[in-house]
């Protein structure tokens, strides 16, 4: 059976369970305010949605853990002074030091935006974060589980997405890439060139015009590295109405309807994540599926389904790839959403995430087979992790949609499984 089928007037009923999220969404917005990992507001955030899953759901808890709210994104500023200290060095001559800094900067970009490892996070302090998770329970024997997620906490704003869009963001990204490969380049050359891991100064008479025309090349991108500095405005962390209410709401609107309906599924458990520390580095999902490991091993199959900034329905996609398509999500869960999602009566794509990353990737590294929808402009869009992600720049019929997706995606799952 579909979604659709299991109720009389069911898009009609469903614009309640939209109505009910956008509701949610803008009493988060208008009372808690911007929510970083771990701080008072997303706690206040979570407990309003634990207070709504406990009506909706058979169990329902928030399990805390700990991680930095600055670490994750924290390897720009630091990759950008690196960098900078890089060109410096090329510049005296001490090739050696000047390539190891540019080596580390490689290793911070891979290991924390490529790869989400914490590697910075022990030179930063902890803060308390959460995940809320409920459960609707099978009426008998349960063999399937469902698990519905959207995540908690909202960004810091990204200066040049608010002021420059994807043409400053572009070139700050590009610069990075061109200022990291010229300092290992150039200096292995350097050292070839004295013959030695020290030389003389670039612009002395044993540099040499190679020499010399990389140090020009440097100095060019050291303005730009200077900007990135401000890549990330700590002071500012902004309201996160789609990136990402939308997921946790249109979760949390999907368990309602299954309980005012008194809809339960024979051998299938549905269950809701709110997780924390999304934009932190997936940070509330690892620690989820880490404390959470003996249920999600206990041999009932599992899957996962992100949802995650549901604002433009023509750039809704469904990733297979996730983590800047490092991490490969089930391909099984991902044709699951799209049958789901032509129920609904649109076609939405399976493809790879271009930057970033959502919390089906720390769920697929954990060996859930997961995947994650989302409806957002990749180039990014304007208010992606900026002051205008609020709760006056929602989409109704995105968030109408959402809840229907959702919704046929559970009763799809209960028929025929992965």
């Amino acid at each position: 059976m579909k979604a659709n089928e299991s109720i009389p007037n069911y898009d009609i009923k469903v614009r309640e369970y939209t109505n009910y999220a956008i509701k949610s969404i803008k009493n988060v917005c208008k009372n808690f305010g911007p929510r970083p990992v771990g701080s008072d507001a997303e706690k206040q955030a979570q407990e309003y949605m634990l207070a709504d899953l406990r009506k909706f759901c058979d169990e329902a808890k928030r399990e805390e853990y700990k991680c930095s709210d600055k670490a994750f994104m924290s390897w720009v500023p630091i990759g950008a002074a690196l960098l900078i200290l890089n060109v410096l060095f090329f510049t005296l001559g001490w090739h050696v030091v000047a390539l190891a800094l540019s080596v580390v900067t490689l290793f911070l970009v891979l290991a924390e935006f490529i790869f989400y490892k914490p590697v910075l996070d022990v030179f930063f302090p902890k803060k308390t974060s959460g995940n809320v998770y409920g459960v609707r329970k099978a009426i008998g024997e349960t063999k399937k589980r469902i698990i519905l997620s959207g995540h908690t906490d909202s960004a810091f704003e990204w200066t040049y997405t608010y002021k420059g869009g994807r043409p400053v963001v572009v070139t700050i990204i590009v610069t990075a890439v061109v200022a990291i490969l010229l300092g290992i380049g150039a200096n292995i050359y350097g050292m070839i060139h004295f013959d030695g891991a020290f030389g003389s100064v670039v612009w002395g008479e044993n540099g040499g015009i190679a020499l010399k025309v990389l140090a020009v090349i440097m100095y060019i991108t050291v303005p730009v590295l200077i900007a990135a500095f401000k890549f990330s405005n700590y002071k500012l962390p902004v309201i996160g109405a789609n990136d990402d209410l939308t997921g946790c709401f249109i979760s949390c609107a999907a368990a309602k309807f299954l309980s005012d309906n008194d809809i339960r599924f024979e051998n299938t458990e549905v269950a809701v994540l709110c997780a924390g520390g999304e934009e932190a580095g997936l940070r509330g999902s690892k620690a989820f599926a880490k404390m959470n490991k003996d249920m999600l091993g206990d041999g009932v199959e599992t899957v996962f389904v992100s949802f995650d900034t549901i604002r433009e329905l023509e750039f809704a996609k469904i990733y297979e790839k996730d983590m800047t398509g490092m991490v490969k999500n089930d391909r099984r869960v991902a044709e699951l959403l799209q049958n789901a999602a032509k129920n609904v009566g649109i076609d939405v794509p399976i493809g790879t995430i271009e930057l970033g990353s959502t919390d089906a990737a720390a769920m697929s590294q954990a060996g859930v087979p997961a995947s994650a929808f989302t409806a957002m402009d990749p180039t990014p869009a304007r208010y992606y992790h900026t002051r205008l992600d609020d709760e006056k720049n929602l989409s109704a019929q995105a968030i109408d949609t959402g809840v229907k997706v959702a919704l046929e995606t559970i009763f799809l799952y209960d028929e025929k499984g992965i």
